[in-house]
């Protein structure tokens, strides 16, 4: 019995088209078209048509029937203004065409309405106007809800791709803390935040629930809530006030519970909470049989432990936690491994789990933790990551990688991030080589865009960081994001010319405070890039910084003193202001305001 393969006919296809000229290729191409279904195809229909038309000697009759078939799909599509357009472009050429008179007489059209002239500019198709709303920061698409156009609803679903709940109003910093007085107000306030976030969020679930359409444009979700238990959702003061927030909540996570089945498109989710709340969402997901590619969790309380279904998708997975054995965590981890291509995991007192992670699957590997004696972890990311593109290593060091660094000193060729953060150094611990070693390791590196490098000042001495460690900056001639601790042997001055004049965005960790605060930043905005964009000092006088913004930084749109964010804003007169970020301005939308500003290189720097 002969087994027909259709393979060896798509073989056949196409080793006879590669025999053709592009005109025969044409022809072919516009035979076939003939038989896809309009209904189903359209995007095929589009791109084949598109490469149809850019073929050239192509006779016209042949041009207006393969413009023909795209406007027939177009319309099977629901798209008639810009199916409108091709049988315009049809009669045109052939005003006596049948088929497009018996199309304009089944779809009720006006022919008098295609072939007049338009009184005012040409009109864009809704494909067209989508294309353009794609390259709009998310703060111009809100301007154009407003507007009485296609646009707004185009920029209505871009923008309720991305839905963030807020259960709760996040805490803020300590009390004792004054920086966000401003920015928050007093306990009424707060309580009118809250209210307006309960009102917001059950705006959003009941529009999931009701519209298919548009649970259907959600890519992206993350759900910040405080929670205490599954009967009680919230920890909250005793009072009426208490009872009534208490209510709401349970009111939203019943409403968060059923709209999660409706997102059958939901690609994104990153969720806050409490155990048990991450828990029941992670199960109502998986049963809802999502496709999710991306998982981040947050568990606020430092119990208990995460129960991760078996997602089969997930190529992002991140973990932020506090205590905890993590033992779920890394089954996770483990029977996901050769999907993974982005991992981060913080917790500082969890080990690197290098016997489960398969490094060398990793573009993104981001670990803030404990790097113990026995660990692994730098030979295992050293030796296997070939394919990382970012890699941030953060915690306390228990063990001496210098050794590693120099081994393969010409691993990771295509890391475009690196980032080195000593929380700490056991004190049996020495290594005066470490500093020297990572510089060596990064040295004339052109694909690298971003490297911060933080070290404590009372660990200076045992990893070898002095100002030899700026040396390796003039080499990173691409870099655009540099945030690295000032050595207290380096010249001001001969610091600022040091920097890449590439960098954009600029983060000095200045331990100990300078004892004449004008004179080191004068001398260090000397040679500061011109075209920075954000600049972070730490343990410094704000008055100082602003002083020095007008005369030096032209360019520069945020300033970052500790953990107060600052935009800088020049009036058209030539004034100077600046405005103190809130508080949940930093915590939840930093990325969209730093695209907004054209700043998004500081993204690393705020995060």
């Amino acid at each position: 019995m002969s087994v027909f393969n259709p393979r060896i006919l798509d073989a056949s296809i196409r080793d006879v088209t590669a025999c053709l000229s592009d005109t025969q290729k044409a022809d072919v191409l516009l035979h076939a078209l003939q038989h896809l279904p309009s209904e189903e195809s359209r995007i095929i229909m589009e791109n084949a048509i598109q490469s149809f038309l850019q073929v050239p000697g192509v006779p016209p009759s042949h041009v207006a029937k393969a413009i023909l078939l795209r406007a027939k799909t177009r319309l099977a599509a629901g798209y008639r203004t810009s199916a409108q357009q091709d049988l315009l472009f049809v009669l045109s050429s052939d005003p006596a065409n049948q088929e497009v008179k018996a199309i304009i007489q089944s779809e009720h059209l006006r022919r008098e309405m295609l072939i007049r002239e338009p009184a005012g500019p040409p009109r864009f198709s809704s494909e067209v106007w989508r294309e353009i709303a794609l390259n709009l920061p998310k703060r111009d698409l809100k301007s154009l809800l407003l507007v009485p156009h296609a646009l707004s609803r185009i920029a209505s679903q871009l923008i309720f791709r991305e839905i963030d709940l807020h259960f709760t109003a996040s805490p803020g910093p300590p009390r004792g803390d004054n920086k966000y007085k401003d920015a928050h107000g007093d306990h009424d306030e707060q309580a009118e935040l809250d209210a307006w976030h309960y009102q917001r969020s059950a705006d959003i679930l009941t529009r999931i629930l009701v519209d298919p359409i548009f649970a259907s444009h959600v890519r992206s979700l993350s759900v910040y809530a405080i929670v205490s238990d599954a009967s009680h959702i919230l920890a909250f003061k005793t009072g009426s006030c208490s009872f009534f927030n208490a209510t709401m909540s349970q009111s939203l996570l019943g409403m968060l519970i059923n709209s999660l089945p409706k997102l059958s498109n939901l690609r994104s989710v990153h969720c806050s909470g409490n155990r048990e709340l991450i828990n029941r969402v992670l199960e109502t997901m998986c049963t809802s049989n999502h496709r999710l590619h991306s998982l981040s969790l947050n568990p606020v309380n430092r119990s208990g432990d995460i129960d991760i279904p078996p997602f089969k998708h997930i190529t992002h997975f991140s973990i932020t936690a506090a205590g905890g054995n993590g033992t779920s965590i890394n089954d996770f981890i483990s029977r996901s491994h050769n999907n993974l291509r982005s991992l981060v995991i913080k917790n500082t007192s969890w080990k690197f789990p290098a016997d489960i992670i398969s490094v060398r699957h990793l573009t993104i590997l981001e670990f803030e933790g404990r790097f113990s004696a026995d660990s692994l972890v730098f030979s295992e990311i050293l030796s296997t990551g070939y394919q990382l593109e970012s890699l941030a290593l953060s915690g306390i060091l228990e063990c001496t990688p210098s050794a590693k660094f120099r081994l393969y000193r010409s691993s990771l060729p295509f890391l475009t991030h690196f980032a080195f953060k000593i929380i700490g150094v056991h004190q049996h611990i020495t290594d005066r080589d470490l500093v020297p070693a990572i510089s060596e390791f990064l040295r004339d590196r052109k694909h690298l865009r971003s490297f911060h490098l933080i070290v404590p000042s009372a660990d200076h001495h045992c990893v070898g960081f002095d100002a030899s460690a700026w040396g390796v900056l003039p080499s990173l001639i691409n870099l655009r994001s540099l945030c690295i601790t000032f050595s207290s042997d380096l010249s001001p001055s001969l610091a600022g010319w040091l920097i890449p004049r590439s960098v954009r965005a600029l983060t000095m960790e200045i331990m100990v405070q300078p004892a004449e605060d004008v004179c080191f930043i004068n001398q260090l905005c000397l040679g500061v890039p011109p075209l920075l964009k954000f600049l972070g000092i730490t343990n410094f006088p704000m008055c100082f910084v602003i002083n020095v913004i007008d005369r030096s930084f032209s360019n520069l749109r945020l300033v970052r003193i500790d953990e107060s964010v600052w935009s800088v804003i020049r009036s058209g007169d030539g004034s100077l202001q600046i405005e103190q970020w809130p508080y949940r301005r930093i915590k939840y939308y930093t990325a969209a305001w730093l695209e907004s500003l054209e700043c998004e290189e500081a993204i690393q720097h705020l995060v």
